[in-house]
C-alpha cells in the first residue's frame, strides 16, 4: 500500500518564516510543495547562482532539511526585480509586480486532487488564496507586518510631536487593498505576537480566525562564547541600537531620552539612514556614534561590547533583533509597540515617550547589579524560543485545518 499523498503547499517569492513552515509540513510527512524563487540545493537555479555569489536567501534555516524533490523554483520575477533595481536605481521598486508575477505562476499550480491546505505570506499570495478557495481548500496567510492604518497613525503623531511635516503612507494604496483582499480570503491568518494579532483584530479580522505564534531565535549563533563583565560599575553604560534609523523605529525618541540622561553613556546606532533622519543624526548627543548596516558576525561582537539593547519602535510585529539581543544576554528596553516578548513587563515602556526610555536606562546606569542579573535572565528567556518549538506550534495548526472537511 503506497503512502497516502502529502496534503500541504507552501509559497513565497522573498525570504521569511516560509522555510520554517514547509519545515514543520515535512517533519508531517505532509509537505507536497514548497514554492519560493530560488535556493542553493542540487539541481536547483540557486545552487548555479551560488557559483558567483552566495546571499543568504539562497540559505535560509532550514534549507538544508527539506526534501529536494518538494522544492519548485520560479526564480524570474526575483531576478528580473533585481536587474531593474541594478540598472535603473531611481526607479521605484518593483517588488509589487514582481511578487504578483510570483504568486500568479503559483496559483496556476495548485491542485487540488493533492493539497489540502495552502500557506502563503502576505503581498505575494492573492492569485494562490482565490485559487484554493475556488478548490474549496484551506488556506493560512502569513502575516510579517503591522497594518498600515495603525503605523501611519502612529507615525503622524510622532511627526507632530516632533515638529515634522507628516510623513508620506508606508504603502501605495494598491498594495494595501491587495493585502486586505488576502486577509479576507485566507482561512487563518498567522501573527507573530499577541501585539501584531491585536492589531489585526482591531482592522477587523475575527479573533477565531487569527492564530499567534511566536518566532524564534538561533540562540547557539547569538550566544556569547564568554560571560559579559557588569562589575566596572564606574564605566559608561553602553548602549546599542540596531535597525533602520528612522522615524517609524523611534529613533528620534532614543535621542531625546540620551540627551535627557546625566550619566556616562555609549549610544552605537546601528544601521541604514532614512532621509527624515537628517535633522536629528546632524548634532548626535555626546556619546553616540553611527555604524552602517553589519552582517550578523559582526553584529554579535557588538552586542559582546554592550550592555543594553533599545527598541523604541512605533510599531513592530515581532522584531527579531530583540530575541537575538536576548540570546546574546543584553537586557532589552523594547516600547509597548514592539511585539517581541519579554521575560519581565518592567523591560517594555509605553511608544513615544523619552521620559520612559531615560529612567529605564538610568535603572541600569545606576543598578549594575540588576544589569547583570537580567543579562542572565534574557539569555534563559530567548532559549526558550528556538526554531522547533516554533514549527510544532505551527503543526497543531496544520493538523487543525487537515482534520476539518474541504
Amino acid at each position: 500500500m503506497s503512502p497516502p499523498t502529502p496534503r500541504i503547499t507552501l509559497s513565497y517569492i522573498g525570504v521569511h518564516q516560509i522555510f520554517q513552515l514547509a519545515l514543520a509540513a515535512s517533519e508531517m510527512a505532509e509537505l507536497n510543495t514548497l514554492h519560493c524563487s530560488m535556493i542553493d540545493r542540487p539541481g536547483k537555479w540557486g545552487r548555479w547562482l551560488s557559483q558567483w555569489a552566495t546571499p543568504p536567501s539562497l540559505r535560509p534555516l532550514g534549507y538544508d532539511s527539506l526534501p529536494n524533490e518538494r522544492i519548485v523554483e520560479h526564480p524570474f520575477p526575483i531576478l528580473i526585480h533585481r536587474f531593474i533595481q541594478k540598472v535603473l536605481p531611481a526607479r521605484k521598486s518593483e517588488h509589487f509586480r514582481s511578487a504578483d508575477w510570483f504568486d500568479r505562476l503559483v496559483a496556476s499550480r495548485i491542485n487540488p486532487e493533492n493539497t489540502k491546505l495552502f500557506v502563503g505570506s502576505e503581498i505575494s499570495s492573492l492569485h494562490s488564496l482565490k485559487a484554493a478557495k475556488k478548490h474549496g481548500l484551506h488556506s493560512i496567510l502569513d502575516c510579517p507586518g503591522i497594518p498600515n492604518a495603525f503605523l501611519d497613525s502612529e507615525a503622524a503623531a510622532a511627526a507632530q510631536d516632533l515638529g515634522l511635516a507628516a510623513p508620506l503612507p508606508s504603502n501605495s494604496t494598491a498594495l494595501i487593498r491587495r493585502k486586505n483582499e488576502e486577509l479576507a480570503l485566507a482561512s487563518i491568518v498567522l501573527a507573530c505576537s499577541d501585539f501584531q494579532a491585536s492589531k489585526l483584530a482591531a482592522q477587523g479580522i475575527a479573533s477565531s480566525r487569527i492564530r499567534t505564534v511566536p518566532l524564534w531565535v538561533d540562540a547557539d549563533f547569538w550566544s556569547l562564547k564568554r560571560p559579559r563583565d557588569h562589575t566596572e560599575s564606574t564605566r559608561a553604560l553602553r548602549i546599542i541600537y540596531a535597525g533602520t534609523l528612522s522615524l517609524k523605529k523611534g529613533v528620534p525618541y532614543l535621542l531625546q531620552a540620551l540627551r535627557r540622561l546625566p550619566v556616562p553613556f555609549e549610544c552605537l546606532l546601528v544601521g541604514r539612514i532614512s532621509p527624515e533622519m537628517a535633522p536629528f543624526l546632524s548634532d548626535l548627543p555626546g556619546g553616540c556614534r553611527i555604524e552602517s548596516y553589519v552582517p550578523k558576525d559582526r553584529l554579535r561582537h557588538l552586542y559582546s561590547e554592550h550592555d543594553v539593547l533599545v527598541m523604541p519602535s512605533l510599531g513592530d510585529s515581532f522584531g527579531f533583533v530583540g530575541m537575538e539581543a536576548m540570546a546574546a544576554g543584553l537586557p532589552v528596553i523594547a516600547s509597548s509597540n514592539a511585539g517581541v516578548p519579554l521575560p519581565s513587563p518592567d523591560w517594555r515602556i509605553p511608544a513615544r515617550n523619552a521620559e520612559g526610555l531615560t529612567q529605564r536606562l538610568m535603572h541600569y546606569a545606576t543598578h549594575r547589579d540588576a544589569l547583570a542579573d537580567d543579562s542572565a535572565l534574557a539569555a534563559a528567556f530567548a532559549r526558550q524560543f528556538t526554531p522547533q518549538r516554533y514549527r510544532d506550534q505551527i503543526k497543531d495548526i496544520y493538523r487543525e485545518l487537515l482534520s476539518f472537511p474541504t
